[in-house]
């Protein structure tokens, strides 16, 4: 079984109390559009007015895990051993007798997800004979490969749901510049870029923090309490690196509610070429104590 790390900042949310629930989702955002030059060229659109129209307006849009209250859950992971183990093997049959899926099987699986930093990932199996050196070293591959994948798309995960992708826009020090096709948003020390089309859908998340560059393209649709991230595509590549080149990730996500909250039922991985792994994410419970 073939291993994947990915490593990326989860950046903790302040949602804006002042701005929550300004304006209604789907609201005309013609007073927020910054005009073009005479020669159509893009503009930067640096006024205060500009900022805090697109923040409320996005507030309004988005949900959030700030919003809800989520700050953390802890749930039993159920991989697709089967699948996980077929797609490491370029596809080749793997039969349900086949003891290595026995053995992964034993394991039993817990996340306790933070959305302030600090997941982890318990691993145990049960006590018994001694294992032999071969099934020792599945069992610690197996261990590797789970925590790192569902670790690293965690990371990803968070701060597209977390508020911080609305909250941006009227955060000090950025730079919103309006583009004929919406809106790009850069930090001050310029490791982060957001694109938003007009109707300031986050369309693509760019962070080039912590030695490598994370392209992410991410897909919202409407869930019960605003757009809501269903699926997103990630480029991981080394700093410096040409341009379409590194690792691409796609991750489809599916959500239950816990205790009023949404939270993910389901992590759906396909590492280009490498792996697939599925994660079913049940018997959870929300704000756990840190």
């Amino acid at each position: 079984m073939q291993t994947f790390w990915l490593e990326t900042r989860a950046r903790k949310s302040v949602w804006r109390v002042a701005a929550a629930g300004a304006l209604a989702v789907g609201a005309a955002l013609a007073s927020a559009q910054a005009p073009a030059s005479a020669a159509g060229s893009p503009q930067p659109a640096a006024a205060a007015s500009l900022s805090d129209s697109l923040l409320a307006k996005a507030m309004g849009l988005y949900d959030s895990t700030a919003k809800s209250g989520l700050h953390g859950f802890d749930c039993k992971v159920h991989p697709d051993w089967k699948a996980i183990m077929a797609s490491s093997r370029k596809g080749a049959a793997v039969s349900d007798n086949d003891p290595r899926l026995a053995l992964v099987a034993t394991a039993t699986i817990a996340l306790h997800a933070r959305m302030a930093g600090g997941s982890t990932l318990d691993w145990r199996t049960p006590a018994g004979k001694p294992l032999s050196p071969s099934d020792q070293a599945l069992l610690e591959r197996a261990h590797r490969g789970i925590d790192n994948t569902l670790l690293g798309v965690l990371k990803l995960w968070i701060p597209l749901v977390d508020g911080s992708v609305a909250e941006r826009l009227g955060e000090d020090g950025v730079t919103i510049t309006a583009k004929d096709a919406g809106y790009e948003v850069r930090s001050g020390d310029k490791l982060l870029t957001e694109e938003f089309d007009r109707a300031l859908l986050l369309t693509r998340y760019i962070d080039t923090d912590a030695g490598a560059t994370v392209d992410i393209a991410p897909v919202y649709q409407r869930g019960p309490h605003g757009l809501q991230l269903t699926s997103f595509t990630a480029q991981i590549s080394p700093s410096g690196a040409a341009a379409g080149s590194g690792q691409r990730m796609d991750v489809a996500v599916e959500y239950q509610t816990v205790s009023g909250r949404q939270i993910p039922a389901a992590f759906n991985v396909d590492v280009a070429n490498v792996v697939t792994m599925n994660f079913k994410l049940d018997g959870c419970t929300v704000n756990p104590a840190q």
